[in-house]
């Protein structure tokens, strides 16, 4: 609320320059380092800036030429901007968990391209079609390195924008150069627009699915100029005050997705979305329906899970620890590591690592199973807590800062918010049973939901 109070009394949404606006392509990333250094953790491992990060780069862009180069594909009526990040299946490929699904059942002329993950692609790769996205990325960062294309940011945006600095240094101690993000995202606009323009003419789909819309700005943009629709798949959380979508009353996104396929209707309950109602659209989530019935024959056990995330690893760890120690509580406690935490984790939460509680860091055992065979779970703000419900896990969410992610859970007698050890052991013995409505959150039969909404799109 203080960060949304500053951007208002700021009035940052009117700020342009070449009329774009400039508050809505470095707004997400700003309020993410006002809160890492207001204490927050970080959410994912960076690649890093050195010579052999540029080296790896330089070679990916040259192997796109040839392999997997999206400007070598044909026509397609839907295209596809999928998630970089993987996950190893139990059939042996690494699938896009919020695409794949939808390919597999091979309704939809599509063409996929995905970005490099921490320089790199997982393969075996589940899905068909499949393209890169390095010689877009890349040939414009190569651009940028030697120097073509730099915006030119007005003198009274900048001024505007050196205010806005000194305000957030004066409300919350933090140093961030507004100037040089937005040299930034409008050198990284200027370099990448008239290649997702090229691309766009060459495979002239009639319809742009994107699985994370915050940072595709330029994507957007390039579709609006050429009169092709966007869609947003939901692949996590979506609450009040997520930057990537909520947005102020009165106040929009001009590159938002036209259009956002959500798990569910209850995500758009208690969100103010830069796009009209009728446009946020519940679908369900394939990948989730489809491991519930995977799991349905394994045994739950007295386990204790905890979902655990960069940004509030440190603090999680340690109630994991009280907990593992308190005699009250005879739960195995197992503490599943976000991806983004795999390479950092012994570094970060040393305690952690010279426990008796479990720690699983890598793909093995799959997060699904663990909810199986689990009979309570622990978290904070993670998406993972609304899909361990579907799994009929006693729930229960520890309140420190981000909690308040989780508060509709709370509000609906779906979960229960403890503070320390001594809540946590109480609450396993009330014995109140929880309520959660897994229809409301996730609804059935999303691969057709999906299909559906996507072919009467293209026909608009």
């Amino acid at each position: 609320e203080r960060l949304e109070a500053f951007e208002r009394d700021m009035d940052l949404f009117s700020l342009t320059a070449d009329e774009v606006p400039v508050w809505e392509r470095i707004r997400f990333n700003t309020f993410r380092e006002i809160r890492r250094q207001n204490g927050r953790g970080q959410a994912h491992t960076g690649t890093g800036e050195g010579l052999r990060e540029h080296l790896r780069g330089i070679y990916l862009w040259a192997k796109n030429t040839l392999f997997r180069n999206p400007f070598l594909a044909s026509d397609h009526e839907f295209l596809f901007f999928g998630h970089p990040r993987r996950k190893l299946e139990d059939d042996g490929y690494w699938w896009d968990l919020y695409c794949d699904p939808i390919h597999v059942r091979d309704e939809l002329n599509y063409v996929h391209i995905e970005p490099p993950h921490n320089l790199s692609h997982k393969t075996p790769a589940r899905t068909p079609n499949l393209r890169y996205n390095e010689l877009i990325q890349f040939t414009g960062t190569l651009q940028r390195r030697i120097g073509l294309k730099h915006p030119s940011i007005p003198d009274k945006v900048v001024t505007r924008l050196r205010n806005a600095e000194s305000e957030i240094e004066d409300r919350f101690d933090a140093d961030v150069d507004l100037v040089e993000d937005t040299e930034h995202v409008f050198h990284v606009r200027n370099t990448l627009l008239p290649l997702y323009k090229r691309l766009l003419d060459h495979l002239d789909p009639a319809v742009v699915v994107d699985v994370v819309s915050y940072g595709d700005e330029t994507l957007i943009e390039a579709c609006k100029h050429m009169g092709i629709p966007t869609v947003e798949l939901q692949h996590g959380v979506i609450y009040d005050h997520h930057y990537g979508y909520s947005y102020p009353e009165n106040e929009t996104k001009v590159m938002f997705p036209d259009y956002l396929l959500t798990f569910g209707e209850f995500w758009a309950e208690n969100t103010r979305f830069p796009i009209p109602d009728d446009r946020v659209i519940p679908v369900g989530y394939p990948y989730l329906e489809d491991r519930l019935d995977a799991y349905d024959d394994v045994d739950q056990r007295e386990q204790m899970l905890f979902i655990s995330q960069g940004t509030i690893g440190h603090e999680l760890s340690a109630f994991a620890l009280a907990v593992d120690k308190d005699p009250r509580i005879d739960h195995d406690v197992v503490y599943k590591l976000h991806p983004g935490e795999y390479d950092r984790w012994r570094d970060d939460y040393p305690k952690l690592a010279d426990s008796n509680v479990t720690v699983v860091d890598k793909p093995e055992p799959p997060l699904y199973r663990l909810f199986a065979e689990s009979s309570v779970q622990v978290g904070v703000g993670s998406t993972a807590v609304y899909e361990g419900l579907c799994f009929d896990l006693e729930t229960f969410v520890f309140d420190i800062d981000d909690a308040d992610v989780l508060r509709p859970l709370i509000t609906d007698g779906a979960a229960t918010l403890v503070e320390d050890v001594e809540d946590l052991a109480v609450g396993i013995d009330s014995g109140n049973k929880q309520k959660f409505d897994r229809r409301w959150f996730f609804k059935s039969h999303a691969i057709d939901n999906i299909v559906e909404e996507l072919k009467q799109i293209k026909s608009k």
